[in-house]
């Protein structure tokens, strides 16, 4: 028979202040949504192409040498060359610079909508989701008429009396652009609104306006910032589709929507007047619906492993 080892049955040591020690730091939800929109692929992309974007506009026309509206019909139609690096349109401009205007133009509309839609979706859905009642169905009921009204056809009609430029087309996309963002901050709201820390908080004596806009807005930031990330792509290819249809903003200034109307009938001849803005148009949509899927992934909770 074998002879046992004394040494196997010694009790193990036991250091309580070890087991009592912090092996990691602690991870807040937000440092542990930006782990997890890092470590998507697609979103990171996204992000990079946008800080790109974001470079271009504010940087690109101090890199050329040429206005977006300065015209030389002896350079017309030249093609993408050292001088010019996205060559030139039918009047000498050069695309370049005028891609970089039309991002600002682009981006600034886009952005714009985005925030006013965010502002008034949130006070309509927050009242009607908190006050309820009478109030929530009078309002929801107002969104309702207004959502069931076509989105292209009131945007263009709203052109067709107020004319172009910037004012109008902000306000044409935000008429009816906000219900979306009304309709998930409401449902939010109805799910927030039953929870044990809101019947504390009334209980202990907070007003109504306090509940809504310290506790059951903030708690809802999650589903309101992915859907103003998603807002920003359509605003952006709605006002290119204006402009595209002469409805948008007018000359001597450049949206990525224009540039590609007076590229288009040129395509067969002088294919990279109408490449670039639609290049432009279709990356950076594809860039913000990618950051916008990444972040309904990374606020999730379903999905925090």
């Amino acid at each position: 028979m074998n002879e046992f080892d004394p040494s196997l049955f010694l009790p193990i040591e036991f250091d309580r202040e070890a087991c009592e020690q912090i092996a990691h730091p602690s991870l807040s939800y937000r440092k542990d949504v930006w782990r997890r929109l890092r470590l998507n692929k697609s979103a990171s992309i996204g992000m990079i192409f946008l800080l790109f974007l974001a470079f271009f506009a504010i940087c690109g026309p101090f890199l050329s040498n040429y206005s977006y509206y300065e015209t030389n019909l002896a350079l017309k139609n030249h093609s993408p060359s050292n001088r010019y690096w996205f060559g030139t349109d039918d009047l000498g401009r050069d695309v370049f610079t005028r891609t970089c205007w039309g991002a600002r133009i682009s981006l600034f509309i886009g952005v714009t909508a985005a925030i006013i839609d965010l502002f008034i979706g949130v006070l309509w859905g927050g009242l009607a989701a908190h006050i309820g009642g009478k109030i929530d169905i009078f309002l929801m009921r107002i969104a309702d008429i207004l959502f069931a009204l076509p989105y292209l056809l009131v945007v263009i009609m709203l052109m067709v009396v107020m004319g172009s430029g910037l004012f109008p087309i902000i306000v044409a996309l935000t008429f009816t652009g906000w219900i979306g963002m009304a309709r998930i901050v409401r449902g939010q709201i109805l799910q927030l609104k039953e929870q044990e820390y809101i019947l504390a908080a009334t209980a202990l004596g907070a007003s109504s306006s306090r509940v809504l806009f310290t506790h059951l807005i903030p708690n809802a930031m999650g589903p309101i910032i992915v859907t103003m990330t998603l807002t920003i792509p359509t605003a952006i290819f709605t006002e290119a589709f204006l402009s595209f249809l002469g409805l948008g903003v007018q000359a001597p200034m450049a949206s990525w929507g224009t540039m590609a109307s007076d590229g288009l009938p040129a395509m067969r001849y002088y294919p990279w007047r109408l490449f670039f803005p639609a290049a432009f148009i279709s990356f950076t949509m594809l860039a913000l619906n990618l950051v916008g899927d990444g972040l309904r992934d990374a606020i999730d909770p379903k999905l925090r492993k």
